[in-house]
């Protein structure tokens, strides 16, 4: 399942590195695909956008698979949740999907 790698190194960042680590290479990855146009589905690429957020990008595509128990894991849960897009926030039982409905989870918020 290649096309899951960029996920699985999120969660191997965030094991190795803390949460806030796998903060900063969701928001350099999300940033690769939509503002930089680079092609997160290639091992090279995500090994050079691991290094560029200060880890070693090559070791975290080496030990990749070793979370894949819980990328499956997190998926069946999302899908149970009803989860079905990225980004996905739910507030109040109301969910908002994509970057496109930030403004109206913001307005949500200040209700």
């Amino acid at each position: 399942m290649a096309g899951n790698d960029a996920s699985l190194l999120i969660l191997c960042a965030g094991r190795a590195h803390g949460d806030e680590a796998a903060l900063r290479l969701t928001g350099a990855l999300l940033r690769a695909v939509w503002a930089q146009e680079r092609d997160i589905a290639d091992l090279d690429t995500l090994a050079r956008i691991g290094s560029e957020c200060g880890f070693d990008g090559q070791r975290l595509i080496d030990e990749r698979e070793g979370e894949r128990q819980t990328f499956e894991r997190n998926t069946e849960e999302a899908i149970e949740a009803g989860v079905f897009g990225v980004p996905w926030d739910e507030f109040r039982g109301e969910p908002f999907w994509g970057q496109d409905r930030l403004d109206m989870l913001d307005r949500a918020l200040a209700r």
